[in-house]
């Protein structure tokens, strides 16, 4: 896992609930609520929210709907 150059040496894959608010193009506070819900994996970091950049793919990946044949 690779490791940024944060000085708490924080994995460069975990998201904020802001990036990842400005990610889906939604609030915060719908990002809590999904978080709330455990519809979304999330991690806590000194008991801050966090979220693996391959588990919001993959919650993206789970919502998609394929498109009807004609």
């Amino acid at each position: 896992m690779p490791i940024d150059s944060s000085p708490a040496g924080v994995p460069a894959d975990l998201l904020t609930p802001d990036e990842v608010a400005r990610l889906f193009r939604v609030s915060k506070t719908s990002v809590y609520r999904l978080v709330e819900r455990r519809e979304i994996r999330f991690h806590r970091v000194c008991g801050l929210l966090r979220f693996r950049r391959s588990d919001v793919e993959q919650f993206l990946r789970a919502g998609s709907v394929e498109p009807m044949g004609n």
